[in-house]
């Protein structure tokens, strides 16, 4: 925030929000999403910087004691970098990534199931991509033959590149 006010300038931005006194430390990541009735669920507190509406409320801590949940885009957007350097670095931020990461996968890998058994016959009338051939009979191998193998041969990455290609070639 630019101001031209002589008691303002060189203050911390939450300093400035009335978080409390500089400097501040991350202390916990909360997860706060509210499960409606009809099993939907929504975002469930606000940043204490911002207002904005978010789910992982992130626990800071100020030079005299105050607690403050505030969201991610709040602490990049404030420019401490000791403060984000130890949100970044906590275990639980590393939780909630490697959790993001496996949510992920697991999507990948539904669609990417769904995706071969309902096209199995037209994959096998398709031929290989790279157009390899099978070493003991000399027999074109076909889509089917490479979808299945890098389906059980590849990780994360992998499975979600043969996904971006088999949706390519069953759309042709």
């Amino acid at each position: 925030m630019k101001t031209d006010d002589v008691s303002k300038i060189g203050k911390h931005a939450f300093e400035l929000a009335g978080l409390g006194l500089a400097p501040f430390r991350f202390h916990s990541l909360a997860i706060n999403k509210v499960t409606c009735p009809d099993g939907t669920s929504k975002l469930g507190g606000s940043c204490d910087y911002c207002g904005t509406a978010i789910v992982n409320e992130f626990r800071i801590v100020s030079a005299d004691g105050k607690v403050s949940k505030v969201g991610c885009d709040c602490i990049a957007k404030v420019g401490d970098k000791g403060l984000l350097k130890s949100y970044r670095s906590s275990p639980e931020f590393r939780a909630a990534q490697a959790l993001k990461r496996h949510v992920k996968a697991t999507e990948t890998f539904n669609a990417l199931l769904a995706t071969l058994t309902e096209n199995v016959e037209k994959l096998k009338g398709l031929p290989h991509p790279r157009g390899f051939t099978d070493r003991a009979t000399g027999k074109p191998l076909t889509a089917w033959e490479y979808a299945e193998w890098m389906f059980n041969h590849c990780g994360h990455s992998g499975r979600s590149a043969l996904l971006k290609w088999l949706n390519r070639t069953l759309a042709s």
